[in-house]
Protein backbone atom coordinates (compact mmCIF):
# COMPACT_ATOMS: atom_id res chain seq x y z
CA UNK A 1 0.00 0.00 0.00
CA UNK A 2 0.90 3.71 -0.69
CA UNK A 3 0.18 6.56 0.15
CA UNK A 4 0.19 9.95 -1.94
CA UNK A 5 -0.54 13.24 0.03
CA UNK A 6 -0.24 16.68 -2.59
CA UNK A 7 -1.81 20.03 -2.14
CA UNK A 8 -4.28 20.69 -3.83
CA UNK A 9 -5.00 24.89 -4.14
CA UNK A 10 -3.32 25.15 -1.31
CA UNK A 11 -6.64 24.41 0.78
CA UNK A 12 -6.92 21.01 0.26
CA UNK A 13 -4.76 17.42 0.89
CA UNK A 14 -5.81 14.77 -1.62
CA UNK A 15 -5.22 10.92 -0.48
CA UNK A 16 -4.83 8.09 -2.79
CA UNK A 17 -4.51 4.76 -1.27
CA UNK A 18 -3.36 1.99 -3.79
CA UNK A 19 -4.06 -1.32 -3.03
CA UNK A 20 -2.45 -4.64 -4.12
CA UNK A 21 -5.18 -5.00 -6.77
CA UNK A 22 -4.26 -1.17 -8.14
CA UNK A 23 -7.77 -0.18 -7.07
CA UNK A 24 -7.66 3.36 -6.38
CA UNK A 25 -9.70 5.23 -3.10
CA UNK A 26 -9.56 8.88 -3.23
CA UNK A 27 -10.21 10.77 0.10
CA UNK A 28 -10.46 14.51 0.14
CA UNK A 29 -9.66 16.40 3.46
CA UNK A 30 -10.17 20.25 3.55
CA UNK A 31 -8.23 22.52 5.73
CA UNK A 32 -7.96 26.62 6.71
CA UNK A 33 -5.21 27.43 4.76
CA UNK A 34 -3.67 28.59 8.16
CA UNK A 35 -3.83 25.41 8.88
CA UNK A 36 -2.50 23.76 6.12
CA UNK A 37 0.77 26.58 5.82
CA UNK A 38 1.56 25.74 9.63
CA UNK A 39 1.26 21.91 9.80
CA UNK A 40 4.78 20.91 9.62
CA UNK A 41 4.15 17.02 10.11
CA UNK A 42 2.03 17.30 7.21
CA UNK A 43 4.68 19.02 4.96
CA UNK A 44 7.45 16.97 6.57
CA UNK A 45 4.90 13.84 5.40
CA UNK A 46 5.11 15.28 1.83
CA UNK A 47 8.77 15.90 0.82
CA UNK A 48 9.87 12.41 2.91
CA UNK A 49 7.49 10.01 0.24
CA UNK A 50 8.85 12.73 -3.22
CA UNK A 51 12.46 11.97 -1.40
CA UNK A 52 13.31 15.81 -0.82
CA UNK A 53 14.44 17.54 2.14
CA UNK A 54 13.20 20.49 2.23
CA UNK A 55 10.29 22.92 0.85
CA UNK A 56 13.22 25.10 -1.51
CA UNK A 57 14.36 21.23 -3.24
CA UNK A 58 11.19 22.04 -5.06
CA UNK A 59 12.71 24.78 -6.54
CA UNK A 60 16.07 23.78 -6.95
CA UNK A 61 16.32 24.26 -11.15
CA UNK A 62 15.29 27.87 -10.32
CA UNK A 63 18.58 30.31 -9.95
CA UNK A 64 18.79 31.17 -6.51
CA UNK A 65 19.62 35.06 -6.70
CA UNK A 66 15.69 35.69 -9.09
CA UNK A 67 13.88 33.47 -6.20
CA UNK A 68 11.78 34.98 -4.04
CA UNK A 69 12.22 34.21 -0.40
CA UNK A 70 9.49 34.87 3.11
CA UNK A 71 6.67 36.17 0.77
CA UNK A 72 3.18 35.48 2.13
CA UNK A 73 -0.05 37.04 1.33
CA UNK A 74 -1.32 37.45 4.95
CA UNK A 75 -5.57 36.19 5.17
CA UNK A 76 -6.23 40.12 6.75
CA UNK A 77 -4.94 41.55 4.07
CA UNK A 78 -7.48 43.21 1.42
CA UNK A 79 -8.00 42.80 -2.40
CA UNK A 80 -6.20 46.58 -2.94
CA UNK A 81 -3.30 45.17 -0.61
CA UNK A 82 -2.95 42.45 -2.48
CA UNK A 83 -2.60 43.63 -5.87
CA UNK A 84 -0.59 46.39 -4.85
CA UNK A 85 1.86 44.00 -3.44
CA UNK A 86 2.36 42.04 -6.78
CA UNK A 87 2.17 45.03 -8.80
CA UNK A 88 5.59 46.47 -6.81
CA UNK A 89 7.22 42.64 -6.89
CA UNK A 90 6.62 42.64 -11.02
CA UNK A 91 8.12 46.06 -11.49
CA UNK A 92 11.37 44.07 -10.68
CA UNK A 93 11.37 42.61 -14.15
CA UNK A 94 12.92 44.60 -16.78
CA UNK A 95 12.59 42.47 -19.61
CA UNK A 96 9.83 44.77 -21.39
CA UNK A 97 13.07 47.45 -21.72
CA UNK A 98 15.30 45.20 -23.53
CA UNK A 99 15.51 45.39 -27.13
CA UNK A 100 15.06 41.84 -28.11
CA UNK A 101 17.28 39.77 -31.00
CA UNK A 102 16.36 36.68 -29.64
CA UNK A 103 14.72 33.55 -32.07
CA UNK A 104 15.54 30.64 -33.30
CA UNK A 105 12.28 29.70 -34.24
CA UNK A 106 10.16 31.33 -31.89
CA UNK A 107 9.70 35.44 -32.80
CA UNK A 108 7.91 38.78 -31.48
CA UNK A 109 5.98 39.21 -33.62
CA UNK A 110 3.34 41.82 -34.06
CA UNK A 111 0.01 40.51 -33.26
CA UNK A 112 -2.87 42.10 -34.09
CA UNK A 113 -4.65 43.60 -31.54
CA UNK A 114 -8.31 41.94 -33.07
CA UNK A 115 -6.48 38.41 -32.54
CA UNK A 116 -6.59 38.53 -28.52
CA UNK A 117 -10.47 39.89 -29.11
CA UNK A 118 -11.78 36.98 -31.57
CA UNK A 119 -9.83 34.29 -29.00
CA UNK A 120 -11.08 35.99 -25.96
CA UNK A 121 -14.63 35.17 -26.65
CA UNK A 122 -16.33 32.81 -24.12
CA UNK A 123 -17.31 30.59 -27.10
CA UNK A 124 -13.31 30.11 -27.77
CA UNK A 125 -11.59 30.60 -24.77
CA UNK A 126 -13.68 28.57 -22.44
CA UNK A 127 -13.90 25.16 -25.18
CA UNK A 128 -11.69 22.49 -24.09
CA UNK A 129 -12.46 20.16 -27.21
CA UNK A 130 -15.45 19.63 -29.44
CA UNK A 131 -16.56 16.28 -27.89
CA UNK A 132 -20.32 16.98 -28.45
CA UNK A 133 -20.59 18.81 -31.99
CA UNK A 134 -24.28 19.10 -31.71
CA UNK A 135 -23.42 21.97 -29.41
CA UNK A 136 -20.05 22.40 -30.81
CA UNK A 137 -20.53 23.96 -34.44
CA UNK A 138 -18.86 27.09 -33.84
CA UNK A 139 -15.45 25.94 -32.69
CA UNK A 140 -15.80 22.77 -35.19
CA UNK A 141 -16.09 25.51 -37.71
CA UNK A 142 -13.48 27.26 -37.04
CA UNK A 143 -11.28 24.57 -36.52
CA UNK A 144 -12.08 23.43 -39.68
CA UNK A 145 -11.37 26.78 -41.57
CA UNK A 146 -8.02 26.61 -39.66
CA UNK A 147 -7.17 23.04 -41.69
CA UNK A 148 -8.41 24.81 -44.65
CA UNK A 149 -6.27 27.75 -44.74
CA UNK A 150 -3.27 25.79 -42.97
CA UNK A 151 -3.34 23.67 -46.28
CA UNK A 152 -3.09 26.42 -48.49
CA UNK A 153 -0.46 27.87 -46.93
CA UNK A 154 1.58 24.70 -46.69
CA UNK A 155 0.22 23.65 -50.20
CA UNK A 156 -0.59 20.29 -48.27
CA UNK A 157 -3.67 17.77 -48.99
CA UNK A 158 -4.40 17.59 -45.43
CA UNK A 159 -3.60 19.46 -42.02
CA UNK A 160 -5.02 18.18 -38.98
CA UNK A 161 -5.85 20.63 -35.61
CA UNK A 162 -3.24 20.52 -33.88
CA UNK A 163 -0.40 19.75 -32.35
CA UNK A 164 1.30 20.87 -29.29
CA UNK A 165 4.13 22.73 -31.26
CA UNK A 166 6.58 22.75 -33.87
CA UNK A 167 9.20 20.04 -31.85
CA UNK A 168 6.64 17.35 -31.05
CA UNK A 169 4.98 17.84 -34.30
CA UNK A 170 8.34 17.10 -35.78
CA UNK A 171 8.61 14.14 -33.48
CA UNK A 172 5.09 13.13 -34.61
CA UNK A 173 5.80 12.72 -38.42
CA UNK A 174 8.88 10.50 -38.04
CA UNK A 175 6.78 8.15 -35.55
CA UNK A 176 4.23 8.47 -38.61
CA UNK A 177 6.53 8.22 -41.49
CA UNK A 178 7.81 4.69 -39.87
CA UNK A 179 4.18 3.71 -39.40
CA UNK A 180 3.88 4.12 -43.29
CA UNK A 181 6.51 2.03 -44.25
CA UNK A 182 7.88 0.38 -41.25
CA UNK A 183 11.56 1.55 -42.31
CA UNK A 184 14.17 2.25 -39.78
CA UNK A 185 16.64 4.62 -41.29
CA UNK A 186 15.77 8.68 -40.78
CA UNK A 187 18.30 11.25 -42.27
CA UNK A 188 18.08 14.47 -40.49
CA UNK A 189 20.51 17.51 -41.00
CA UNK A 190 23.77 17.69 -39.68
CA UNK A 191 23.18 20.93 -38.17
CA UNK A 192 19.82 19.79 -36.56
CA UNK A 193 19.04 21.92 -33.60
CA UNK A 194 19.54 19.55 -29.63
CA UNK A 195 15.82 20.03 -28.93
CA UNK A 196 14.18 18.87 -31.80
CA UNK A 197 16.47 16.19 -32.41
CA UNK A 198 15.39 15.24 -28.54
CA UNK A 199 12.82 15.25 -29.42
CA UNK A 200 12.33 13.03 -32.58
CA UNK A 201 14.73 9.89 -30.30
CA UNK A 202 11.99 10.24 -27.37
CA UNK A 203 9.13 9.52 -29.38
CA UNK A 204 11.07 7.07 -31.43
CA UNK A 205 12.01 5.08 -28.57
CA UNK A 206 11.27 1.87 -29.19
CA UNK A 207 10.54 1.86 -32.46
CA UNK A 208 13.40 0.43 -33.97
CA UNK A 209 14.66 3.30 -35.52
CA UNK A 210 18.24 4.44 -36.49
CA UNK A 211 18.85 8.37 -36.38
CA UNK A 212 21.62 9.46 -39.18
CA UNK A 213 23.05 13.06 -40.12
CA UNK A 214 23.59 14.08 -43.72
CA UNK A 215 25.89 16.83 -44.30
CA UNK A 216 25.49 21.03 -44.31
CA UNK A 217 27.60 22.91 -46.48
CA UNK A 218 30.19 25.39 -44.18
CA UNK A 219 30.18 27.96 -47.15
CA UNK A 220 26.53 27.77 -48.36
CA UNK A 221 24.57 26.73 -45.24
CA UNK A 222 22.73 24.76 -48.01
CA UNK A 223 22.31 20.88 -47.39
CA UNK A 224 24.86 18.79 -49.47
CA UNK A 225 22.68 16.76 -51.81
CA UNK A 226 25.57 14.34 -52.81
CA UNK A 227 26.41 13.23 -49.09
CA UNK A 228 22.35 12.81 -48.89
CA UNK A 229 22.53 10.67 -52.29
CA UNK A 230 24.93 8.53 -50.94
CA UNK A 231 23.26 7.73 -47.71
CA UNK A 232 19.43 7.32 -49.33
CA UNK A 233 18.17 3.83 -49.31
CA UNK A 234 15.76 1.36 -49.46
CA UNK A 235 15.33 1.34 -45.84
CA UNK A 236 15.34 4.93 -45.31
CA UNK A 237 11.82 5.64 -43.92
CA UNK A 238 11.90 9.60 -43.75
CA UNK A 239 14.37 12.49 -45.05
CA UNK A 240 13.55 15.58 -42.94
CA UNK A 241 14.64 18.96 -44.20
CA UNK A 242 14.37 22.76 -43.28
CA UNK A 243 13.88 25.32 -44.54
CA UNK A 244 15.17 27.71 -43.17
CA UNK A 245 17.61 25.48 -41.44
CA UNK A 246 19.46 25.96 -38.12
CA UNK A 247 21.58 28.78 -39.35
CA UNK A 248 18.59 30.86 -40.88
CA UNK A 249 19.18 30.25 -44.46
CA UNK A 250 16.23 29.73 -46.92
CA UNK A 251 17.64 26.31 -48.55
CA UNK A 252 16.96 25.97 -52.38
CA UNK A 253 18.18 22.36 -52.29
CA UNK A 254 15.44 21.39 -50.05
CA UNK A 255 13.21 21.70 -53.07
CA UNK A 256 14.96 18.95 -54.91
CA UNK A 257 15.36 16.45 -51.79
CA UNK A 258 12.28 14.51 -53.51
CA UNK A 259 14.07 13.17 -57.11
CA UNK A 260 16.43 11.38 -54.71
CA UNK A 261 14.06 9.85 -51.51
CA UNK A 262 13.61 6.72 -53.38
CA UNK A 263 10.81 5.23 -50.93
CA UNK A 264 11.44 7.59 -48.15
CA UNK A 265 8.91 9.79 -47.14
CA UNK A 266 10.18 13.33 -46.98
CA UNK A 267 9.37 16.11 -43.63
CA UNK A 268 9.86 19.27 -44.31
CA UNK A 269 10.15 21.56 -41.46
CA UNK A 270 8.81 24.73 -42.49
CA UNK A 271 8.77 28.53 -41.03
CA UNK A 272 4.72 29.48 -41.39
CA UNK A 273 5.41 33.32 -42.57
CA UNK A 274 8.38 32.38 -45.14
CA UNK A 275 5.83 30.71 -46.98
CA UNK A 276 4.38 34.11 -48.47
CA UNK A 277 8.02 34.23 -50.65
CA UNK A 278 9.11 30.36 -50.89
CA UNK A 279 7.74 27.54 -52.29
CA UNK A 280 5.50 25.85 -50.25
CA UNK A 281 6.40 22.12 -49.19
CA UNK A 282 3.60 20.66 -51.41
CA UNK A 283 4.81 22.00 -54.52
CA UNK A 284 8.26 20.38 -53.91
CA UNK A 285 6.67 16.30 -53.02
CA UNK A 286 6.55 16.80 -49.40
CA UNK A 287 4.77 13.66 -47.92
CA UNK A 288 4.74 15.44 -44.21
CA UNK A 289 5.33 19.00 -43.64
CA UNK A 290 5.53 20.18 -39.66
CA UNK A 291 5.97 23.55 -38.55
CA UNK A 292 5.93 25.62 -35.46
CA UNK A 293 3.00 28.49 -35.21
CA UNK A 294 4.03 30.99 -32.66
CA UNK A 295 4.32 33.21 -35.06
CA UNK A 296 1.01 33.35 -36.49
CA UNK A 297 -0.57 35.59 -33.66
CA UNK A 298 0.89 33.57 -30.60
CA UNK A 299 2.35 35.63 -27.93
CA UNK A 300 5.52 34.48 -26.95
CA UNK A 301 4.42 33.81 -23.19
CA UNK A 302 7.32 32.68 -21.54
CA UNK A 303 7.36 29.99 -23.29
CA UNK A 304 4.02 28.80 -24.59
CA UNK A 305 1.11 27.54 -25.27
CA UNK A 306 1.98 27.28 -29.07
CA UNK A 307 1.10 25.21 -31.83
CA UNK A 308 2.20 22.71 -34.19
CA UNK A 309 1.20 22.76 -37.95
CA UNK A 310 0.66 19.26 -38.85
CA UNK A 311 0.00 18.76 -42.97
CA UNK A 312 0.59 15.85 -45.14
CA UNK A 313 -0.47 14.11 -48.39
CA UNK A 314 -4.22 12.39 -48.38
CA UNK A 315 -3.00 8.69 -48.85
CA UNK A 316 -1.19 9.04 -45.27
CA UNK A 317 -4.56 10.37 -43.58
CA UNK A 318 -4.90 6.75 -41.85
CA UNK A 319 -1.75 7.01 -40.28
CA UNK A 320 -1.67 10.70 -38.94
CA UNK A 321 -1.63 11.33 -35.02
CA UNK A 322 -4.26 13.88 -33.69
CA UNK A 323 -8.10 14.76 -35.42
CA UNK A 324 -9.84 16.15 -38.24
CA UNK A 325 -12.29 18.06 -38.22
CA UNK A 326 -14.79 17.55 -41.60
CA UNK A 327 -17.85 19.27 -43.30
CA UNK A 328 -20.95 17.22 -43.60
CA UNK A 329 -24.77 17.46 -43.37
CA UNK A 330 -27.56 17.05 -40.77
CA UNK A 331 -30.93 15.21 -41.16
CA UNK A 332 -32.31 18.88 -42.26
CA UNK A 333 -29.98 18.84 -45.10
CA UNK A 334 -27.63 21.46 -43.96
CA UNK A 335 -24.32 22.10 -43.41
CA UNK A 336 -22.77 20.63 -40.53
CA UNK A 337 -18.90 20.10 -39.17
CA UNK A 338 -17.91 16.70 -37.00
CA UNK A 339 -14.68 15.58 -35.49
CA UNK A 340 -14.01 12.97 -39.08
CA UNK A 341 -10.85 11.42 -37.84
CA UNK A 342 -9.82 10.43 -34.32
CA UNK A 343 -6.96 8.21 -33.89
CA UNK A 344 -5.82 8.41 -30.70
CA UNK A 345 -6.08 6.33 -27.90
CA UNK A 346 -8.95 8.15 -25.77
CA UNK A 347 -11.03 7.36 -29.22
CA UNK A 348 -9.63 3.84 -30.50
CA UNK A 349 -8.37 0.46 -29.40
CA UNK A 350 -4.74 1.18 -28.29
CA UNK A 351 -2.82 -1.06 -30.44
CA UNK A 352 -4.28 1.06 -33.33
CA UNK A 353 -3.78 4.42 -32.02
CA UNK A 354 -1.38 6.39 -34.26
CA UNK A 355 -0.55 9.00 -31.31
CA UNK A 356 -1.00 9.24 -27.78
CA UNK A 357 -1.54 13.62 -27.39
CA UNK A 358 -4.36 13.64 -24.85
CA UNK A 359 -5.28 17.13 -26.36
CA UNK A 360 -4.72 19.81 -28.96
CA UNK A 361 -4.32 23.62 -29.26
CA UNK A 362 -7.74 24.68 -30.40
CA UNK A 363 -7.48 28.28 -29.09
CA UNK A 364 -3.87 28.54 -30.27
CA UNK A 365 -5.28 27.29 -33.71
CA UNK A 366 -8.30 29.86 -33.80
CA UNK A 367 -5.16 32.53 -33.19
CA UNK A 368 -3.12 31.41 -35.87
CA UNK A 369 -6.37 31.60 -38.32
CA UNK A 370 -7.23 34.26 -37.05
CA UNK A 371 -3.98 36.07 -37.70
CA UNK A 372 -3.85 34.65 -41.01
CA UNK A 373 -7.44 35.89 -42.41
CA UNK A 374 -6.80 39.33 -40.64
CA UNK A 375 -3.20 39.65 -42.51
CA UNK A 376 -4.52 38.21 -45.96
CA UNK A 377 -2.14 36.93 -48.69
CA UNK A 378 -0.76 40.59 -48.80
CA UNK A 379 -0.40 41.39 -45.54
CA UNK A 380 1.59 37.81 -44.75
CA UNK A 381 3.74 38.49 -47.92
CA UNK A 382 4.73 42.10 -46.22
CA UNK A 383 5.33 40.62 -43.08
CA UNK A 384 7.84 38.07 -44.47
CA UNK A 385 9.46 40.98 -47.03
CA UNK A 386 9.70 43.12 -44.00
CA UNK A 387 11.59 40.35 -41.88
CA UNK A 388 14.17 39.65 -44.64
CA UNK A 389 14.86 43.10 -45.37
CA UNK A 390 16.33 43.89 -41.86
CA UNK A 391 17.63 39.99 -41.55
CA UNK A 392 20.11 41.38 -44.53
CA UNK A 393 20.12 44.97 -42.92
CA UNK A 394 21.39 43.24 -40.09
CA UNK A 395 23.69 40.92 -41.44
CA UNK A 396 25.15 43.70 -43.59
CA UNK A 397 25.57 46.46 -41.23
CA UNK A 398 27.22 44.41 -38.80
CA UNK A 399 30.03 42.56 -41.18
CA UNK A 400 30.68 45.96 -42.58
CA UNK A 401 31.52 48.34 -39.37
CA UNK A 402 32.07 45.67 -36.24
CA UNK A 403 35.66 44.60 -36.29
CA UNK A 404 36.55 40.97 -36.68
CA UNK A 405 33.23 40.45 -37.66
CA UNK A 406 31.81 38.05 -40.38
CA UNK A 407 29.10 35.98 -41.96
CA UNK A 408 30.40 32.19 -42.14
CA UNK A 409 27.61 31.88 -44.48
CA UNK A 410 26.61 32.78 -48.39
CA UNK A 411 23.05 31.91 -48.17
CA UNK A 412 20.14 34.00 -47.94
CA UNK A 413 18.84 34.21 -44.34
CA UNK A 414 15.18 35.03 -43.17
CA UNK A 415 14.71 35.98 -39.62
CA UNK A 416 17.91 34.04 -38.34
CA UNK A 417 21.58 35.24 -39.03
CA UNK A 418 24.69 33.86 -37.97
CA UNK A 419 27.46 36.13 -37.37
CA UNK A 420 30.84 35.36 -36.51
CA UNK A 421 32.43 37.96 -33.94
CA UNK A 422 35.98 38.08 -32.38
CA UNK A 423 35.01 37.46 -29.54
CA UNK A 424 33.84 34.32 -27.46
CA UNK A 425 30.57 34.08 -25.25
CA UNK A 426 31.48 35.84 -22.33
CA UNK A 427 32.24 38.70 -23.86
CA UNK A 428 29.73 39.47 -26.15
CA UNK A 429 27.16 38.85 -23.22
CA UNK A 430 28.65 41.02 -20.99
CA UNK A 431 28.45 43.65 -23.20
CA UNK A 432 24.84 42.89 -24.76
CA UNK A 433 23.95 42.85 -20.94
CA UNK A 434 24.89 46.04 -20.81
CA UNK A 435 23.31 47.79 -23.07
CA UNK A 436 19.98 45.96 -22.36
CA UNK A 437 20.12 43.35 -25.53
CA UNK A 438 18.50 40.38 -25.49
CA UNK A 439 20.30 37.73 -28.01
CA UNK A 440 22.10 36.67 -30.15
CA UNK A 441 22.41 32.91 -28.84
CA UNK A 442 25.43 31.33 -29.20
CA UNK A 443 25.38 28.86 -32.41
CA UNK A 444 27.13 25.88 -30.04
CA UNK A 445 23.86 25.46 -27.55
CA UNK A 446 21.24 25.21 -30.57
CA UNK A 447 23.59 22.65 -32.62
CA UNK A 448 22.97 18.89 -31.81
CA UNK A 449 26.62 18.51 -32.67
CA UNK A 450 28.67 21.75 -31.36
CA UNK A 451 31.58 22.56 -33.39
CA UNK A 452 34.63 23.63 -31.58
CA UNK A 453 35.38 26.17 -34.81
CA UNK A 454 32.24 27.37 -34.25
CA UNK A 455 32.93 29.25 -30.70
CA UNK A 456 32.31 32.76 -31.63
CA UNK A 457 29.74 31.83 -33.61
CA UNK A 458 26.29 33.37 -32.70
CA UNK A 459 22.17 33.69 -34.44
CA UNK A 460 20.80 37.20 -33.72
CA UNK A 461 17.38 37.24 -35.46
CA UNK A 462 15.09 39.64 -36.51
CA UNK A 463 11.08 39.88 -37.47
CA UNK A 464 9.35 43.37 -39.18
CA UNK A 465 9.50 45.32 -35.43
CA UNK A 466 12.96 45.50 -36.08
CA UNK A 467 14.01 49.24 -36.56
CA UNK A 468 17.32 51.05 -37.73
CA UNK A 469 17.41 52.42 -33.96
CA UNK A 470 17.79 48.95 -32.51
CA UNK A 471 19.67 47.64 -34.81
CA UNK A 472 22.43 50.55 -34.36
CA UNK A 473 22.43 49.96 -30.35
CA UNK A 474 23.36 46.31 -31.19
CA UNK A 475 26.48 47.60 -33.47
CA UNK A 476 27.31 49.98 -31.14
CA UNK A 477 27.08 47.28 -28.32
CA UNK A 478 29.50 44.55 -30.39
CA UNK A 479 31.89 47.39 -31.25
CA UNK A 480 32.30 48.21 -27.38
CA UNK A 481 33.78 44.53 -27.24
Amino acid sequence: MRLIRCAVLEVSLIEIVLTPKEEVKTKIFLFRLSDFVTRQDEVDSMLDFLGLHSVDDLFAEIPAPVRKKNTKIHGKSGEYAVVKDAKSAASINTWNQYINFLGSGYYDRIVPSSVDSIISRSEFITSYTPYQPEVSQGLLQALFEYQSIMSDLTGMDVTNSSMYDGHTALGEAVRMAHGVNGKSRVLVPSNISSTKLSVILNYTAGLNTRIEKYRISDKTGYLDMDHLNALVGDDVSAIVTENPNAYGILDPNVASVSDIKKGALLISYFDPVSLALVKPPGEFGADIAVGEGQQLGIHLNYGGPYLGIFSFRREHMRKSPGRLIGETTDTNGKRAYVMTLQTREQHIRRERATSNICTNQALMAIAALSYLAILGPSGLKAVAASTMENSRKLRNEVTSRVKNSSAPFSGTNFSDVVLTLGKGEPEVAASLKRNMILGGIPLNRILSSPDPQRAHDFVFSVTEKTDNVQIERLISALEAI
